[in-house]
């Protein structure tokens, strides 16, 4: 049996929105890694932590080298958190620069340290991209009980900015992939091609719902079974 370990976000731990719920965001149980790990057999370990960002996956990838060590795969679920802004400080001073959690340029170079040190430990490194946000929900959400119309006017009122913005993390993460040549399993795409992405999304605009992680889980599947690469234990490549 393969052993994978996972790091990450949100997105990578299985958290979703729920609107009816007081704590607002919980674990769902048919989380994408694992619907994986059942159906292809895996021994998935989760380090993935709510709002981390890739320093801070840095930080939790060297709590668990030893298990890393032994591990076939680690796979790697980051950018979401680390193209995002603080929106109480826009909110309050839009007419003033404000820069993302983590800029691109160290979001690169952290990741492919990152990938690095996994090797070093002969183990394998994967990437997934980013799945697609809703702008107008994410919107909504993170500027509830703020001024909205300072942060529309940071926009330029243009909320689709803020997909865009994510976006630009999303193709430095194919970047990255290949110049580091690692694996990436394109979790974007399939978003993309539904008509109605916006179903397959929490009411937050951001996080999967349990639809989308059932695509999610499904576009990681037929990756290993049409990948030349697909999940190799030690020793088999």
């Amino acid at each position: 049996m393969k052993i994978i370990s996972a790091f990450g976000d949100s997105i990578m731990k299985g958290v979703v929105f729920d609107s009816m719920s007081n704590s607002k965001y919980k674990v769902t149980d048919s989380n994408f890694a694992d619907i994986c790990q059942k159906t292809l057999k895996l021994t998935v370990s989760n380090h993935a932590k709510f709002g981390s960002r890739i320093n801070q996956v840095w930080n939790n990838v060297n709590r668990y080298e030893n298990e890393i060590s032994n591990a076939d795969y680690v796979i790697f679920e980051c950018g979401g958190n680390d193209c995002d802004f603080n929106w109480s400080e826009i909110a309050e001073r839009p007419d003033e620069e404000h820069k993302p959690f983590t800029t691109v340029e160290n979001f690169s170079n952290i990741y492919s340290t990152l990938i690095d040190k996994v090797r070093e430990f002969k183990s394998k490194p994967v990437l997934l991209s980013l799945p697609v946000i809703d702008s107008q929900r994410f919107f909504d959400s993170v500027s509830a009980g703020l001024d909205k119309g300072n942060i529309l006017k940071w926009l330029h009122g243009n909320v689709n900015a803020i997909s865009y913005w994510h976006e630009s993390y999303n193709i430095q993460l194919f970047k990255i992939a290949q110049q580091k040549n690692v694996p990436i399993i394109d979790i974007t795409t399939p978003f993309m091609l539904k008509s109605n992405y916006c179903d397959y999304l929490c009411g937050d605009g951001m996080h999967p719902n349990e639809k989308g992680h059932l695509l999610i889980a499904n576009t990681i599947q037929n990756f290993v079974v049409n990948s030349r690469i697909g999940f190799m234990t030690r020793g088999e490549c």
